[in-house]
């Protein structure tokens, strides 16, 4: 199971290397907000306020059933597991790149296709993929979604990529051919820039 977590941490950190540029964890502020009465979700908020898009934090909701995890020395700041290895984690990297919404996908599957060949010592192709850029409110970000067979075993990933006060990568994986969709894409819809 741990070499699980270190691997599935060590490709969120190649998402953070490809979309933000040069790798630098930063320390940051998670601050708790009440969560919503239909939810039992975590939330957190991160902060380090700036200008412009720069002026914004991120918030979200964790999914009900994920337990936050020490991920002390995997290159994740916040990570939450649930019981069968679905995972959610964040990676906040410096502000320093170019714009997430100018990320393009051909680059983003090219280097994680050669990510999960070299992990696992196998061909690996990501399956399904698809790929969205925009805004969320004023923040740059991009959106890939993707399954991905390694070692006979299916996962499911969402990896969300946005330009805030600092850069941040949240990647949702999920181990249970799908089990999660529904729960990841509530916490998505929850990611809220937050002005400071």
């Amino acid at each position: 199971m741990r070499k699980w977590i270190l691997t599935l941490c060590a490709l969120a950190t190649v998402f953070s290397l490809t979309a933000c540029g040069q790798f630098l964890l930063l320390p940051f502020v998670w601050l708790s907000r009440p969560m919503p009465p239909e939810s039992e979700a975590a939330s957190e908020s991160i902060s380090s306020p700036q200008m412009d898009y720069t002026a914004y934090s991120i918030d979200l909701y964790f999914p009900a059933g994920f337990e936050q995890v020490d991920a002390t020395g995997t290159g994740v700041d916040v990570f939450y597991q649930a019981p069968d290895g679905s995972n959610v984690n964040v990676i906040t990297t410096k502000n320093n790149r170019p714009l997430a919404s100018n990320v393009a996908m051909e680059d983003l599957v090219e280097l994680l296709e050669q990510a999960f060949s070299d992990q696992f010592d196998e061909e690996v192709h990501l399956l399904d993929v698809k790929f969205e850029t925009g805004t969320l409110g004023v923040c740059p970000y991009y959106r890939l979604d993707y399954s991905v067979i390694v070692t006979g075993t299916e996962l499911y990933q969402t990896v969300i990529s946005i330009n805030a006060d600092e850069a941040y990568t949240i990647t949702y994986t999920d181990t249970t051919y799908g089990g999660w969709s529904e729960a990841f894409e509530q916490s998505i819809a929850s990611i809220t820039p937050v002005e400071k």
